[in-house]
């Protein structure tokens, strides 16, 4: 898989994962500029594995917009590749959908739809530490760079962390590839204190 495919894949399944889907307000109106968020990833695809981690950090912000960037970088056969970085705006004057991507948050070439599942509440231990969840399952369906991705994505919400996500599982075929991944929070908080 070309870094290139890899990032559009991540774009096109953590695209629903970028609020809380229980909130009916834009929860990134109680960020601020230097949150950010680290998570470690772990993905099988066909025979590899591939570990990595990524950061969203809230780089800009005015009482209208978000500016949130995600960064990272993985691990493949001994050889570590950068995720090239993307930025979304998001509109704070109107609630967040998950289930409406894009908005400058995908890369070029990627197209999808993603439909909003079933919610439940959950506690759930990461990182040494016990969130009160919200657990919500989404479908993924659409294109990156010409490839099919269909993906079943189910995340853990908390409003005790800025950005939101706790942890994500997903399942997905890639371009007729069976994929599994899994991200978890590591470590939040403001590099700006």
């Amino acid at each position: 898989m070309t870094v290139r495919l890899f990032a559009a894949v991540l774009a096109v399944c953590c695209a629903p994962l970028a609020a809380r889907a229980a909130d009916e307000e834009n929860p990134y109106k109680n960020t601020k500029v230097g949150d950010y968020a680290t998570y470690k990833m772990s993905m099988k695809v066909a025979n590899f594995t591939i570990a990595g981690t990524t950061t969203q950090s809230v780089t800009a912000k005015s009482e209208k917009e978000a500016t949130v960037k995600t960064t990272g970088s993985f691990e493949l056969m001994g050889n570590k590749q950068e995720i090239p970085e993307q930025e979304q705006k998001i509109d704070l004057t109107k609630p967040f959908d998950p289930t409406k991507v894009g908005g400058g948050g995908l890369p070029p070439g990627v197209a999808v739809n993603v439909e909003k599942g079933k919610e439940g509440k959950e506690k759930i231990k990461v990182g040494g530490k016990e969130y009160d969840c919200t657990w919500t399952t989404y479908t993924v369906k659409g294109k990156a760079n010409g490839q099919d991705i269909t993906a079943d994505v189910k995340a853990w919400m908390s409003k005790e962390m800025p950005l939101g996500m706790i942890k994500m599982e997903m399942t997905a075929d890639v371009a007729k590839m069976k994929m599994e991944m899994t991200m978890e929070l590591t470590e939040s908080g403001n590099k700006k204190k």
